[in-house]
């Protein structure tokens, strides 16, 4: 077998769906990823991460990973955050640096 033939055996293929479809599958992947969160056996989890983000992958879904911050307010009373590692996921527009008067 030539080394090309190899190399193209290796390129992992990407699948376009419809955004039904994608939302289904994003619905999925959090589910598994809870689903690992409760695993008692480390390497379980860890296997049931890995399979998630072969998915992710193979339907061009970007993985990114959230801080968990709980925030107990005057009352007592518990928020959870979640927050993005690497910063907001949401872009920055052009309106954001327009100076408000």
């Amino acid at each position: 077998m030539h080394d090309d033939d190899e190399a193209a055996n290796d390129i992992t293929p990407v699948y376009f769906v419809d955004e039904h479809t994608e939302e289904l599958i994003h619905a999925a992947l959090n589910s598994m990823v809870a689903v690992a969160d409760c695993q008692v056996d480390e390497a379980s989890a860890v296997a049931m991460l890995v399979l998630a983000d072969e998915l992710a992958l193979r339907f061009g879904i970007d993985r990114f990973e959230v801080l968990e911050t709980v925030h107990t307010d005057d009352n007592g009373d518990e928020e959870i955050i979640y927050t993005p590692k690497s910063g907001s996921i949401i872009k920055d527009s052009p309106d954001d640096d327009a100076t408000i008067q």
